[in-house]
């Protein structure tokens, strides 16, 4: 793919998931504690994140976000997905600049393994874009059959290395942390989208 196709493939998909993340922000509140517009419900985030991993980073990420005002379970759930794959377009980006501005002083290895990761990126973005169907239709299995997929390609990322040092090992914790988020909220959901 070349690089203004997958810019603009980027776009469009950030401009998708907030169009989700708004619908969501506007569905009813009342059936899973939501608060009212422009409050961000500390108790509710906390619910959300009860299952996270890092728990503080998850509560933080998401009352940090300007979405999170007034969002329900659901909103919760669209603006970590929203994170997590902004996050995977910023290191997929940052990859292509490595790329782009030292090809001539990365050694080979580094060089592949850059290329695999920039594929591994695109893919964690498509999958992330996945989640946001899923999401519509309530399917929260899928969502987490899909955050597990994007989550393995930062590990197949990390291992495109050859031993090599990874020259985004930090980003690529930083990514699955996020997707960890992603996983809490959903599993803070009612089940079978009963809300």
């Amino acid at each position: 793919m070349n690089p203004i196709a997958a810019a603009a493939f980027v776009f469009l998909s950030t401009l998708s998931v907030l169009q989700f993340v708004l619908v969501a922000g506007h569905e009813s509140q009342s059936t899973n504690g939501g608060s009212k517009a422009g409050v961000v419900n500390v108790n509710l985030i906390q619910q959300a994140c009860q299952h996270a991993p890092q728990k503080d980073l998850c509560i933080n990420t998401l009352k940090n976000d300007p979405n999170s005002k007034g969002a329900d379970l659901t909103g919760l759930a669209y603006i970590a997905i929203r994170l997590a794959g902004a996050y995977a377009s910023e290191v997929d980006a940052h990859l292509r600049s490595l790329l782009i501005n030292n090809a001539t002083s990365l050694s080979p290895v580094v060089q592949q393994g850059v290329a695999d990761c920039i594929e591994h990126y695109s893919d964690a973005n498509e999958q992330l874009d996945d989640c946001v169907a899923a999401m519509s239709t309530k399917n929260f299995k899928d969502v987490e059959v899909w955050v597990n997929v994007a989550i393995s390609d930062a590990d197949y990322c990390d291992n495109s290395f050859s031993g090599e040092k990874s020259v985004v090992l930090q980003k690529n914790e930083a990514f699955r942390q996020l997707c960890n988020n992603v996983l809490a909220v959903v599993k803070a959901l009612p089940p079978h989208g009963k809300e």
